[in-house]
Formats: C-alpha cells, sequence, structure tokens
C-alpha cells in the first residue's frame, strides 16, 4: 500500500453549492381559515377578552392532520412612535403589537428600539411573514422573491430582480428590497437569512378595504393582530420564491505522478527473485498496476474515508493522473 500527503496549499479546496427549489403559495391556501391555525392570547388571567394570537400560522392542508405541512407565518406590529400608539380599547391588542415590531427589529436589526427603513423613509408599521425553517431550508435565495399585491388602485408586484449583486448586509443577514413591478419604488423588503419578508403598510392604500367595511387605518388603530392579518392572507394573492440549501464540500485532488503507485505491496507482484511478475500472455516488460481504491488517512494512518473508481485505471511510469475526491457536509 502506497502513502502521500496532502499539500494543503495545493491539493485540498473547499467549495460551496447551492441547491434550490421553487416555491410558489398562492392566496387559495393561505386565504382558506381551513388552513390557519389560530393562537389565543387572554388579556390577564381574570380578563376574558380574546386578543387574538401574536400570529397566524399558515398550513398545506388543515393543521389538525398529521400529513399537513406548516408554511409560514403571519403577524404585523408597530414601533412605540406609530401614530396609532394612542390609548385604545383592549381589543387592538396595541402591547402585542409593540412586542412583536420589537422582536423583529431585534431580530434583524440588532436594536429592538430601531425602526425598519423601506423607500428611504422609516416604517413604523409593518406586517411581518415568516417562512418557516423547513420550507426555506438554509436560505431564500437572492433575486427570486416576489409577492402579487390587489389593491384599490389595482394589481401589481414586488420583487427583488437584480438583488444576487445588489443585496446589503445587516445584523440579521443578507437583505434586499421588493420593488413595484421589479422596478419602481420599494414596496417592501426581504431578510434571506432569516426567510422574512417585511410589507409597511404603505404598501396599501390607508382607504383600502381591509375586512368589511373598515379600512385599513381603521383597522390598524383598533382592530387586533388577527384581525389585520385575516385582511392581510385576503389582499396578497401569491408568494413566490426559491429556497436554497447551502451544501459544503471539500475537495481532495489526489495526484498520482509518473514514478508513484506503480508497484504493488501484493506479495504476488514479483517473484521469488523479487522481479516483477509480467502478467500471463503479456509482451508489456514494464511494471504496471491498476488503481481501484483511494483511501483518505488522518494523521495516525486512520482510515476516514474511501473512494472507489467506476473502473480500474492503469497506472505505469509513462503516465500520470489527478483524483478529484469530494466530501459533502
Amino acid at each position: 500500500m502506497s502513502f502521500k500527503t496532502f499539500d494543503l496549499a495545493h491539493d485540498v479546496a473547499s467549495v460551496i453549492s447551492a441547491i434550490n427549489e421553487v416555491v410558489s403559495v398562492s392566496s387559495s391556501i393561505y386565504a382558506n381559515d381551513l388552513n390557519i391555525k389560530f393562537f389565543t392570547n387572554i388579556a390577564s388571567a381574570s380578563a376574558g377578552t380574546d386578543l387574538g394570537g401574536y400570529w397566524e400560522s399558515v398550513y398545506d392542508s388543515s393543521p389538525t392532520s398529521s400529513l399537513s405541512t406548516a408554511l409560514m407565518d403571519f403577524t404585523y406590529g408597530y414601533h412605540t412612535s406609530s401614530l396609532y400608539n394612542l390609548p385604545v380599547t383592549v381589543s387592538s391588542s396595541q402591547n402585542e403589537k409593540i412586542k412583536v415590531y420589537r422582536m423583529m427589529a431585534s431580530t434583524l436589526l440588532g436594536d429592538p428600539n430601531a425602526q425598519f427603513v423601506i423607500n428611504n423613509a422609516s416604517q413604523p408599521q409593518c406586517f411581518f411573514i415568516m417562512v418557516k425553517r423547513n420550507i426555506s431550508k438554509d436560505e431564500i435565495k437572492k433575486g427570486a422573491t416576489s409577492l402579487v399585491f390587489n389593491t384599490t388602485n389595482g394589481q401589481f408586484s414586488g420583487s427583488d430582480d437584480g438583488a444576487a449583486t445588489s443585496f446589503q448586509q445587516g445584523p440579521g443577514g443578507d437583505y434586499a428590497p421588493l420593488k413595484y413591478n421589479a422596478t419602481g419604488s420599494e414596496v417592501g423588503q426581504v431578510w434571506y437569512n432569516a426567510g422574512v419578508v417585511i410589507i409597511p403598510d404603505g404598501t396599501y392604500p390607508a382607504s383600502q378595504t381591509w375586512s368589511g367595511t373598515v379600512n385599513l387605518a381603521q383597522a390598524e388603530a383598533s382592530s387586533s393582530i388577527n384581525q389585520l392579518v385575516d385582511g392581510l392572507r385576503r389582499v396578497i394573492d401569491k408568494v413566490n420564491f426559491h429556497n436554497q440549501t447551502n451544501l459544503f464540500s471539500t475537495a481532495y485532488f489526489c495526484r498520482a505522478e509518473n514514478t508513484e503507485f506503480n508497484y504493488s505491496s501484493n506479495p504476488t507482484f514479483v517473484d521469488d527473485n523479487q522481479r516483477i511478475r509480467v502478467t500471463s500472455g503479456s509482451n508489456i516488460l514494464q511494471t504496471r498496476t491498476y488503481i481501484t481504491t483511494i483511501g483518505l488517512y488522518d494523521a495516525n494512518d486512520n482510515l476516514l474515508a474511501a473512494a472507489k473508481v467506476n473502473k480500474p485505471i492503469t497506472k505505469s511510469p509513462d503516465n500520470e493522473g489527478i483524483f478529484r475526491i469530494r466530501l459533502d457536509y
């Protein structure tokens, strides 16, 4: 058996490759209350007023089914500086909305008191769509996210075209704006590593009908998070993105030069006089071997991995070979 030590500067390389899947979620899934899991938030131990949950979870079928898969969460929050942060009725979930905004600001901006800036303006009121990790995988692919919005002014899309080369970085990872019909003003923001899409309330006209006869401005002032999210689910027509799995690999280049690996440790390789045996019926007197397996060993000669070639490779003093072994993890 022959061994050779790697030249770490030339024989070992780290490789990162991406595997993507197309994910398209239509309103027929999340606008249907049968696919939504609701959460109850009681005001206090003695009060029976249901404030609605902090968020709603969307499933691809009934949440009670063992075969259903959670896709994403929808929620809403506002900053303490919001014009809607006023003494209001308990049912408006005022404290809950502030907590949601602070949590998202802390996670993505690194400061619970910070505000999201979209279209060069602070956005104190925002909706948040949080894609489940089992759906977004390691992250959302840059340049492949789009949402279709329905408003009283018509339908339009918000997409991150070009984000693969123009994204920015923040405490919460990489992010980029969603632009009106791909090239216009910013109507949202997507945080790729966190799997979060942010939609400021300014994306919709304040007079936008939200629930029954209540418009968006009225809903933000007096409705619970659940009621606001119910409206959001019905005015977004489609959510499209590509998830991404980052596959980390190490490539080992095993080089067999012309003077190497031309002999075998098999005792039948030589005769009693230590002369190389010539294969029966062959007129080739030059030594040669057949490479079938390549092993990777640690510093203590412990076998860590073995790679098999698809067919024996002839090796002799008049040829050389390079074998690329890739380990994924």
